[in-house]
């Protein structure tokens, strides 16, 4: 049977085999540098960018359009700046942002000749022959690649033009979708040319690969979201930093929605021994932290476990997470008490047998592996569960094969139990 998405990889980065079914809860398990994490990213963000497709056609027009933005400003400054004339309304996204979306397209071009009219007026005012100034004349007709023999009005007409088939250019992407600009994209992100033999199909048909000419419209995965540290929970982000950060934070801040699951909140709310929520409010807003005996606290000064809680709780009830939704967490356990690593892979589980969530979760604890294998057994989901284990491709490699293990979670434990191989030559050799 073919699996909802399946994820290919050959020979990238400590990568050297890995075939990965997501069909419900998937966990992944291997050493330090053996390759789980460029999995989850991989998983990321071929699955956030397929799904966000149209921001990449509208990357590409602002991409593009950027002297034509440069040339708008110059023009708005002098509108703006003449005596008589007042701010005609772009604001500063169309100056230094461009284009926010494919919706405004229209819009957008009519403030773009809107601007052109006034300029024009600004000139008919400034000047009697409707001449402008050396500089703003240089400026516009290299910007344009207007020769010496036209007009200021028709230089104007020609930016209208050009930028009018640029948006053209960049709709038809948006409709097309070719994969080009996916991987183009893909390959920013990874710093490197994104590799043919990275393939990720959804039942059975590739959505990226081989072969593939344009990007289809996902069915099974509409949202995605990846959560690496709980750390990064209202923290400031910056564009040296992972966009999965902002996004996740992003996601977090969305008002709770009626119909979520209470009774999974309820018990997020009973291992935290409180409420975990988000406030816009100019003077005391933020994520929050509500305990039981009714006092609240700065979610970002409390304990990490509580924050790895929080963050399942607060996109369980604005509706982030539902059957459309693939969640990857990069080692929950890595905060938590081994009672709460129970207690999380238990949401887990709830969160994908009464909801549908789809979770790909990288592990190194025994006690997160053991969890989701007998609560998933208990629970009765025992087939939507697969583990996978990383193992050396060949002795002193540095490369890795990810195994499939069906159910299987003793070779997991036989890679964990290194630990205490190591543990045991080092103490017998000493003196």
């Amino acid at each position: 049977m073919k699996k909802t998405v399946e994820l290919s990889v050959r020979d990238f980065r400590a990568i050297k085999h890995a075939d990965i079914a997501i069909d419900g809860i998937t966990v992944v398990a291997g050493v330090n540098g053996c390759g789980k994490s460029t999995l989850s990213k991989l998983l990321y963000y071929i699955l956030h960018e397929t799904n966000a497709y149209e921001n990449l056609a509208v990357s590409y027009f602002n991409n593009q359009a950027q002297p034509y933005f440069n040339l708008l400003e110059q023009m708005q400054y002098r509108v703006i700046m003449h005596k008589g004339f007042s701010s005609i309304g772009l604001g500063r996204h169309l100056r230094f942002a461009g284009l926010p979306g494919m919706e405004q397209a229209d819009l957008f071009m009519n403030n773009v000749k809107d601007l052109c009219d006034r300029f024009w007026e600004y000139t008919r005012k400034t000047s009697g022959d409707y001449e402008i100034s050396e500089r703003l004349e240089w400026i516009l007709r290299s910007t344009t690649r207007s020769s010496t023999s036209h007009s200021t009005r028709e230089m104007l007409d020609m930016l209208i033009l050009q930028m009018n088939d640029l948006l053209d250019e960049a709709k038809k992407i948006n409709l097309e979708r070719p994969i080009r600009i996916l991987k183009n994209n893909l390959s920013e992100i990874f710093n490197t040319n994104f590799p043919r033999n990275i393939v990720l199909k959804e039942w059975g048909d590739p959505i990226i690969g081989e072969g593939v000419n344009n990007v289809p419209i996902l069915h099974s995965v509409k949202k995605v979201a990846y959560i690496d540290t709980p750390m990064v929970i209202g923290m400031p982000t910056n564009s040296q930093q992972p966009g999965y950060w902002k996004e996740i934070n992003t996601l977090l801040k969305n008002p709770p929605q009626r119909g979520y699951k209470r009774t999974i909140n309820d018990l997020i709310k009973k291992n935290i021994q409180g409420d975990a929520s988000f406030s816009d409010d100019f003077f005391d807003g933020g994520f929050k932290y509500k305990r039981w005996d009714g006092q609240e606290f700065d979610l970002m000064e409390c304990a990490t476990g509580i924050k790895s809680f929080a963050m399942l709780q607060l996109l369980l009830k604005n509706r982030f997470i539902d059957e459309n939704t693939l969640l990857i967490i990069d080692e929950p356990e890595a905060h938590l008490h081994p009672q709460w690593i129970v207690e999380y892979a238990r949401i887990i589980i709830l969160l994908h047998k009464r909801i549908g969530v789809k979770f790909f979760i990288a592990s190194h604890s025994t006690d997160m592996v053991s969890a989701i294998r007998y609560l998933a057994e208990k629970e009765k989901c025992l087939n939507s569960l697969g583990f996978y284990v990383a193992e050396e491709h060949t002795t002193g490699s540095s490369t890795y094969s990810f195994r499939s293990l069906g159910h299987d979670i003793d070779p997991i434990f036989e890679s964990f139990n290194k630990s205490f191989l190591q543990l045991d030559s080092y103490i017998n050799n000493q003196r």
